[in-house]
């Protein structure tokens, strides 16, 4: 039988689940992140325009999963900076860029519609965390725009626009 205080210190389904997912997150953007920086193929690496090599990035979608993205970006990855947090919900906007805020010098940009941000040179890649149905179509836009896609499961909201997602994919020569 177990005491309270052992239970108590046994970790829940939600914090486990919470942990690792965020672990996870930031175990994936890392492996992806990573290669595409120090890539020296012109056409399809980013952070290759700056002097410095910075990445620049954009978050859209920050009212869940999204500030997961944030942490994980700003955590741990040299080189790497938060430009844009997007999401139509003011109240998550705010809340991702005080997340962002905590752990780089530049504070990022909030913004209500990512069709704007796309329109930023300066961004290298975008990562989406909004409702399912927008995977793809935010996904083909940024792709289109130049802009390398990490989006969160799953990609598209049926088998069609998974297919254009790859086509966009393979036109634009972007990672996603």
């Amino acid at each position: 039988m177990y005491s309270q205080e052992s239970m108590d210190k046994q970790l829940n389904r939600r914090d486990f689940l919470k942990k690792t997912g965020t672990a996870g997150v930031g175990l994936g953007m890392v492996s992806y992140l990573s290669p595409l920086a120090k890539a020296q193929d012109s056409s399809a690496s980013i952070g290759s325009s700056g002097a410095n090599n910075k990445i620049t990035v954009a978050v859209i979608g920050t009212n869940g999963r999204g500030i997961a993205h944030v942490q994980c970006l700003t955590h741990g990855l040299d080189g790497v900076e938060v430009a844009y947090i997007c999401d139509v919900d003011d109240r998550a906007i705010a809340k991702g860029i005080k997340a962002a805020a905590k752990h780089q010098k530049t504070e990022p940009k909030g913004i209500k519609d990512f069709r704007k941000l796309l329109e930023d040179k300066s961004v290298d890649a975008v990562t989406i965390a909004t409702p399912d149905h927008w995977h793809a179509p935010m996904a083909i836009l940024a792709l289109a725009a130049g802009k390398h896609v990490y989006v969160e499961k799953p990609c598209s909201h049926n088998p069609r626009e998974g297919g254009l997602l790859i086509e966009a994919v393979n036109k634009h020569k972007r990672a996603c």
